[in-house]
């Protein structure tokens, strides 16, 4: 089972961009998407193969229900590495 959870550059990114585009309307809410997300993110050390394996080999996507977000993700022995976290309107 993964240790820790990690953090591409790009999901990184992301997070950051959900959070400033969010606030500008509702500082309030962007701290419950982010939340959500981080919170999402963290349950996958204990439930990593609850989601369904996304298109690229050795990948898996987690859906939320409450957000219109995914996190695109890949396992380690060490770490769930969390690639994107992306709109769902981004199919």
């Amino acid at each position: 089972m993964p240790r820790s959870v990690k953090y591409s550059t790009h999901a990184r990114w992301q997070l950051l961009e959900i959070n400033t585009y969010i606030t500008q309307e509702n500082p309030a809410a962007a701290q419950r998407v982010a939340k959500l997300i981080t919170d999402s993110v963290d349950g996958l050390l204990d439930f990593p193969m609850l989601d369904k394996p996304w298109i690229k080999t050795g990948t898996r996507k987690l859906v939320l229900s409450k957000y219109p977000y995914s996190i695109i993700y890949k396992l380690t022995p060490e770490a769930v590495f969390i690639l994107a976290i992306d709109h769902q309107s981004l199919r």
